[in-house]
Order: structure tokens, then C-alpha cells, then sequence
């Protein structure tokens, strides 16, 4: 059915290379498009989540999809980190850093968000957002000061850019690879032949951006690996009963109620219209983002599932020794480099440890000016 879907889709766009995707219900179809044939992704959900699809990295879902945790998903064993919900938190404390424009309203703290002009979609931006330790906090020193660093793994090469030289600036950066202890990513970012990994890369192409890896340079000697192994990953994954159906199911379902209670800004004909469009690239680009920007957490939530999950608890829960460690060293200045999803329950933990937010910068992820409308 996939392999079929994909098909009509190449006959329709007139594709010839590129992959070709459909983003449907907050989620892409695995139905992955050559040259002269379409391919169905044998063991994988229909649809993986967009949240996971860009704001996971490589390695994290090449992890995930592993083929024991394919299965469907089953008690957890043992006793699982609860996740915090994205309610509780501090208000953002930006101001609008283009003329005219602004962010998009939310009711909530925000790490990710759609920068407006007068109703048009300028950029995805992601924030950078400073904690230091709050007067008389006896947890923390006074004098530490923890960025949290959120990032989408698709973006324009700028961007990324940007973040090398902010990077560059911290006495020691907590990046996010599942992988063994010492991993180093390759110059360039490397390959995987997972197939959603293959998705990802597919994206760039389609969406006219850059994928991450190719572009950070992960061999500063401040650059510190904080995540699980693959090993870790997959075994707390069993531990608690997850699997990578779950998740897309869960991440579904949510969509789907959000679409039948005309709650989504962005529709699945708004998708495939966008798909269709003669300016394909922009229009994605654009409706990728307001499906991002509208609810930026609540898909990993939904993927989470109410008892917290490996995906987001559990790694953030590594980061958190490798930051105590990092602290009890000396190191004052801190950057948490990972997936914007991450960010919320992040900030609840640091909080929790009593810094507080000082300021928030926020970065252009994507470009979603028109080039014929802003040029002269």
C-alpha cells in the first residue's frame, strides 16, 4: 500500500529523484520514492510522527526503530521516569528582534515558534534560553550559568552556522548522539541506512534545507557527549514497554482528535495542496512549520504517553549527571545542545535545582519569506 501510495504521488508531481513524502495527520508516510520505483519501509508504523522526523537526530531514530522495538508495545517492566507536563514553566521574556514582526501568540513557555508579519510566515525560529541561579538558591553556585540550546536537525546551512560560532563560546557543550561513550560524529555527519534516517535526508531535498550534521562541527574539544548508548536506549525502551508503533500511534491519534475538533491550523488538504503547489519547497516548508510551531511539544507528549518515556525523560535524565559532573569540575558556563522537544522538560528539571530564566534569544531555523515578494 505504501509502495503504491508513493507511486501515484511521483506520477502526480512529475518527481524524478527526489523522495517524495506526504505529510498526513501531524505525520509522514513511509512511502519513499526513486527514480523509476517506490519503495515500502517493511517493519515500520505507516506514519512517523513530524516532531520525531525533525526535531530527533539521526542516531535517536535509528535507535528507536531498531527491529525489537518495532513490535507492538507491551506492560512496562519495572518503574518508569515521569514526565513533566509543558504547563508548568516561566513565561518567555523575548522581545520581537524584526521590524514589524512578531511571534505568533502561545499560552505557554515557548522553545520553538513561528516569527509572523502581518499575518505571512517569516521564520521557524528555536531559542536559546539562559538560566542562572536564583538569589539565595543553595542547590547551584551562584556564579553558573546554563543555556539551553534547542535545535531542529533540518534547517538552512546559516542557521547551523550560527549556532557553530554561539557553540563555540561555552566552557563546555552537552550534546545529544545516541551512541557509546566517546562517539565522535564524522565530518559531514556520516550515513545511515535506516529508513527513516533515509526520510530525513529525503526532507533536506524536499524541503530545500540542510541536515545538521553535516554543518555542526561536533570536534570542538568543548563538545561532551550526554546521552544513552544504543544499548541503554533499546533496553530502557524494553524496560518500560515502548516501541516505536506506540509512539506513532499515540502521535496519530492526537492529531487526529486535534483535526476533528477543528482545532489545527494546518490540514491534511492543506498539506497535499502544498505538496502540489508550483512553489512545492516554500509551501512544505511553511505548513511543516506551522504544524511545529502550533504545538510544539504536544505530539512528544503524545508520543510519550503519560508515564514519560526514554525518548525524552530518559536521556534528559543522562544529561542531567553529565551536567552535575560537569558543574563539580568547574565548569561555569554550560550549553545543553539538543532537540527543541527536549527543552520543556529541561527547563522543569533545571528549575527544579533553582536557576531561574534570565534571557531568551531566538535563532531563524527556516527562511519562509517568498523570494519574489521580497525582492525588489
Amino acid at each position: 500500500m505504501a509502495s503504491q501510495f508513493a507511486e501515484s504521488l511521483v506520477r502526480g508531481c512529475g518527481n524524478r529523484g527526489a523522495l517524495v513524502v506526504w505529510l498526513v495527520s501531524g505525520g509522514v508516510v513511509l512511502g519513499l520514492a526513486g527514480m523509476d520505483r517506490a519503495v515500502a519501509v517493511e517493519q515500520a508504523p505507516p506514519v512517523v510522527p513530524t516532531s520525531l522526523v525533525v526535531m530527533e537526530s539521526q542516531a535517536t531514530v535509528t535507535a528507536i526503530g531498531q527491529p525489537r522495538l518495532f513490535r507492538r508495545s507491551r506492560p512496562p517492566r519495572g518503574r518508569s521516569t515521569r514526565t513533566v507536563p509543558a504547563e508548568h514553566g516561566t513565561p518567555n521574556t523575548h522581545t520581537p528582534s524584526e521590524g514589524g514582526a512578531k511571534p505568533a501568540e502561545a499560552s505557554r513557555p515557548q522553545f520553538i515558534r513561528l516569527l509572523e508579519k502581518e499575518d505571512e510566515p517569516i521564520a521557524l525560529q528555536t531559542a536559546v534560553v539562559t538560566y542562572r541561579a536564583k538569589p539565595g538558591a543553595d542547590k547551584v553556585p551562584a556564579d553558573l550559568q546554563v543555556d539551553l540550546v534547542g535545535v531542529i536537525h533540518l534547517g538552512e546551512k546559516a542557521y547551523y552556522e550560527k549556532l557553530n560560532d554561539l557553540l563555540a563560546k561555552y566552557d563546555v557543550v552537552l550534546y545529544e548522539l545516541v551512541a557509546p561513550e566517546g562517539t565522535r560524529v564524522p565530518a559531514g555527519g556520516g550515513q545511515s541506512n535506516h529508513p527513516i534516517s533515509f526520510l530525513q535526508r529525503g526532507l533536506t531535498s524536499l524541503l530545500g534545507l540542510t541536515y545538521q550534521l553535516s554543518v555542526i562541527d561536533y570536534h570542538r574539544d568543548n563538545f561532551v557527549h550526554a546521552d544513552l548508548s544504543p544499548e541503554e536506549f533499546a533496553d530502557s525502551m524494553e524496560q518500560r514497554g515502548e516501541s516505536l508503533w506506540a509512539m506513532a500511534l499515540r502521535s496519530m491519534g492526537y492529531q487526529m482528535a486535534k483535526n476533528a475538533s477543528g482545532k489545527a491550523k494546518v490540514s491534511d488538504a492543506d498539506i497535499l495542496a502544498a505538496l502540489f503547489s508550483k512553489n512545492r519547497n516554500l509551501e512544505l516548508k511553511r505548513a511543516f512549520a506551522r504544524q511545529l510551531a502550533e504545538d510544539p511539544e504536544g505530539q512528544i507528549q503524545a508520543m510519550e504517553g503519560p508515564q514519560g518515556s526514554t525518548l525524552i525523560a530518559g536521556r534528559n535524565e543522562r544529561v542531567l549527571e553529565v551536567l552535575r559532573r560537569e558543574v563539580s569540575e568547574g565548569r561555569r558556563k554550560i550549553a545543553v545542545f539538543y532537540g527543541a522537544g527536549h527543552m520543556p522538560h529541561f527547563h522543569q528539571r533545571l528549575t527544579d535545582i533553582g536557576l531561574q530564566v534570565a534571557k531568551t534569544r531566538w535563532l531563524n531555523a527556516w527562511d519562509l519569506r517568498d523570494p519574489a515578494e521580497s525582492s525588489p
